[in-house]
């Protein structure tokens, strides 16, 4: 009997369904409550038990609806610029002028906030080749509350204690609502390089990075370094002839511009001209 009445207790209340609506801060979102074709007498949107909006054919609401929403359509609203406290479960409650009440649609509302970019910094040991290298990436403005993870190649095996994760937090700002990640993890030199390295909180991934750099080659070093002195000479020794040659050309054009006017006789051929006037002249 008790397995009869719980059967006819099950069909007799309708099922409640649960939609899940999902939107970002800052954006806006629509509540959909079906009805159907009967007049409505009154609608109402409430998240628990606080009206969020609605209306009521034969007389105005009572209670201040929500300013950031609208009721469009009779039964659909449309709700902006979303914040964190607008997360939370929504009830569709309808009421048909046939007194009949409809409470069958729930709306559960999540509301999410994309982390920034991860910033990647690195500190590393760089007095021997088997030292460490520490690696911290932060991200914010982000929600739900996400763990920073550490991504490398397929290949990346801990038991070898190449990384390790020293610590995560997720820290929570108590005005916006909005958490920040953050993780530090220390890397084993004495493997080698690792490289194709990324870290990410949800979908957002850091750049690729790598550690644990090679120290360059003295020798190397030393070339490079002979290389360039030896341009530098060269450089020095072409500017130097180049003002000689230029000191050499401004003293040629200022003899130029002191000496003779245009078509005189040069002084051999005045002595010649004298010397043959005056022979005429002693004949």
């Amino acid at each position: 009997m008790w397995a009869v009445l719980g059967l006819l207790f099950v069909t007799v209340w309708p099922t409640v369904a649960q939609v899940q609506l999902k939107g970002q801060i800052g954006q806006n979102v629509t509540f959909n409550c079906p009805h159907n074709e009967k007049k409505i007498k009154l609608f109402y949107l409430q998240k628990d038990q606080t009206l969020v909006n609605g209306f009521h054919a034969e007389k105005p609401l009572q209670t201040p609806t929500w300013e950031n929403t609208e009721v469009v359509n009779f039964t659909t609203v449309h709700m902006y610029r979303l914040n964190i406290s607008h997360q939370g479960t929504y009830r569709c409650i309808i009421q048909y002028n046939n007194k009949q009440l409809d409470d069958t649609q729930h709306i559960h509302l999540s509301v999410t906030a994309n982390y920034s970019k991860p910033k990647v910094s690195v500190s590393c040991d760089k007095k021997h080749e088997s030292g460490g290298c520490l690696v911290r990436c932060d991200s914010q403005g982000g929600f739900p509350r996400t763990k920073m993870m550490w991504n490398g190649p397929a290949t990346w095996n801990t038991s070898h204690q190449i990384w390790k994760v020293l610590n995560s937090s997720e820290h929570q700002d108590k005005d916006t609502m909005l958490f920040t990640s953050s993780s530090t993890a220390c890397f084993n030199c004495s493997y080698g390089k690792q490289e194709f390295l990324r870290c990410s909180v949800g979908d957002v991934e850091s750049n690729m990075f790598s550690v644990c750099e090679p120290p360059p080659d003295p020798g190397n070093h030393d070339v490079i370094l002979k290389v360039i002195g030896g341009i530098c000479a060269i450089c020095a020794i072409v500017v130097f002839i180049r003002l000689v040659v230029w000191v050499l050309l401004r003293k040629c054009r200022k003899g130029r511009r002191t000496g003779d006017p245009a078509g005189s006789v040069m002084p051999e051929e005045v002595l010649t001209l004298n010397d043959v006037k005056g022979g005429k002249e002693a004949s």
